[in-house]
């Protein structure tokens, strides 16, 4: 089978890519990293991550940065995130896909009424998540299931599909989505349900097996390898990636 090649320049169907067994990095308690998650990103040689974590609240939030082994191991504090992982960042959050620049994420803000409850219909309040956006355990909702309340509404979407959405929160590029490999016109990117969606510029779909309140996708550069952060406990989450073959 043929690995994903950045140097293929050639567009991806994202239908007919394999997703392997994900291996665990390491857990990530977010009452040691401090903050909540804001950014995940791989070292161009795909031996390291980088972890950031935010603490309070903007526009005074303190960021705490970390790099981990891809092998596995404890996060390591670091003054500053590597240069690598601000390069990469910026290619992954970007509105439009690197390479295929006529293919641009479109957001938009709206006043919408949300019934309260559980699930995507109700979620209200996301004080419990960490991310303020679509995904994750809704631990606190708004009083009373039969309210209904006014929300803004922040809205990325790409090809008629929703890549995020924030409630009551500040948008976040890059939260929930993940630009695939350069020229390669594909995206990953974590639905309302928690669940990892590859997509590409033909409208080819994949939902990727397992996954659970996902957050933060990372396609590697060399598009070999996807990652992801994965709740799994009240402040705690697994950082894991899977091999990605055709």
């Amino acid at each position: 089978m043929l690995l994903l090649l950045v140097a293929a320049l050639a567009a991806i169907d994202v239908s007919t890519l394999k997703i392997g067994p994900p291996t665990i990095v390491t857990e990530l308690d977010l009452g040691k990293l401090k903050g909540e998650l804001r950014q995940l990103a791989w070292s161009p040689d795909g031996t390291q991550f980088y972890i950031q974590t935010a603490e309070g609240a903007p526009p005074s939030e303190k960021l705490h940065h970390y790099v981990t082994p891809v092998g596995g191991g404890v996060p390591t504090g670091a003054d500053q995130p590597p240069a690598w992982a601000v390069e990469y960042w910026s290619v992954k959050s970007d509105r439009s896909a690197p390479g295929v620049a006529t293919m641009m994420i479109d957001a938009k803000q709206t006043l919408e009424v949300i019934k309260a409850g559980t699930g995507q219909a109700g979620a209200l309040d996301r004080e419990a998540n960490p991310t303020g956006g679509n995904v994750g355990n809704i631990e606190t909702m708004a009083k009373g299931n039969d309210q209904k309340q006014k929300v803004t509404v922040w809205r990325f979407t790409l090809l008629g599909e929703t890549v995020s959405e924030f409630m009551n929160a500040r948008p976040l590029p890059g939260l929930m989505f993940s630009w695939g490999p350069a020229a390669s016109g594909a995206i990953a990117f974590v639905d309302s349900n928690g669940r990892l969606v590859l997509l590409d510029q033909h409208k080819h779909k994949q939902t990727v097996q397992g996954v659970k309140d996902g957050l933060l996708p990372a396609w590697s550069t060399d598009g070999a390898r996807l990652a992801w952060v994965q709740k799994s406990g009240r402040k705690k989450y697994t950082l894991l990636w899977s091999p990605v073959t055709q």
